[in-house]
């Protein structure tokens, strides 16, 4: 796969892999993952949020019913 970047992506690229002595393609393929998992634990705490929200929606029906 390539992967094409503005210049000034490739230039602050260029500059973090001189400072911490990685590759590009290693700080490429770990800010990858890093934004990959940062995605997945967004759709997970979206579907706890409707988790919850069905939960309630039943809570409160419950509650009515027992009115």
């Amino acid at each position: 796969m390539e992967i094409k970047i503005s210049k000034s992506i490739d230039k602050e690229l260029k500059k973090a892999s001189e400072n911490l002595g990685f590759d590009e393609e290693r700080i490429v393929e770990r800010a990858i993952l890093f934004y990959l998992n940062a995605i997945k634990n967004q759709l997970d705490l979206n579907k706890e949020f409707k988790d919850w929200d069905s939960l309630s929606d039943e809570a409160i029906v419950n509650f009515e019913n027992n009115l």
